[in-house]
C-alpha cells in the first residue's frame, strides 16, 4: 500500500494528523543516519589524506602513495556527495514539519469544533456556504 493510498483510507482529521506525525517521525529518522553516516565519510576523508601525507613524508614509494591518494580523492567526493544529500534530507524533514504544521494549522480548529461540540455533527449539506 502506498502512502497516499493509506492516507486516503484515514478519512478522519485524528487519523491524518497520526498518520502525519508517523511520516514527519520516520523521515527525521532518515535525516539523522544520513546526517551520521555524511560525518563518517567526511572523517574517512580526512584520514585517507592523512595517511597519504604521511607516507609521502615518510618517502614511502610512489606507487603505494598514489593508491592512498586516489583513495582520498575518491573519498571526498564521496564527502561533497554526503553533504548535499545532506541537505536534500534536511529539506525533506523541514518539508515533513511543514506539512505536519499546515494541516493541524489549517484543519485542527474544525476537529476541536467537533469533537467538543454538545451536539452530532450534521450532514456535509449542511455546512456548504452559498
Amino acid at each position: 500500500m502506498s502512502v497516499l493510498e493509506s492516507l486516503i483510507d484515514a478519512v478522519t482529521y485524528a487519523a491524518l494528523r497520526t498518520k502525519l506525525a508517523w511520516l514527519t517521525h520516520k523521515v527525521h529518522a532518515h535525516a539523522e543516519t544520513v546526517n551520521r553516516l555524511a560525518a563518517e565519510v567526511d572523517d574517512t576523508a580526512e584520514q585517507m589524506q592523512d595517511a597519504s601525507e604521511t607516507m609521502k613524508a615518510l618517502a614511502v614509494d610512489d606507487a603505494t602513495t598514489a593508491e592512498f591518494a586516489d583513495a582520498s580523492l575518491t573519498m571526498l567526493g564521496a564527502r561533497t556527495a554526503a553533504g548535499e544529500y545532506t541537505a536534500a534530507a534536511d529539506g525533506a524533514s523541514a518539508a515533513a514539519d511543514a506539512a505536519k504544521s499546515t494541516t493541524e494549522n489549517d484543519h485542527g480548529g474544525i476537529a476541536d469544533a467537533v469533537d467538543t461540540s454538545p451536539v452530532e455533527m450534521a450532514e456535509a449539506a449542511f455546512y456548504t456556504q452559498q
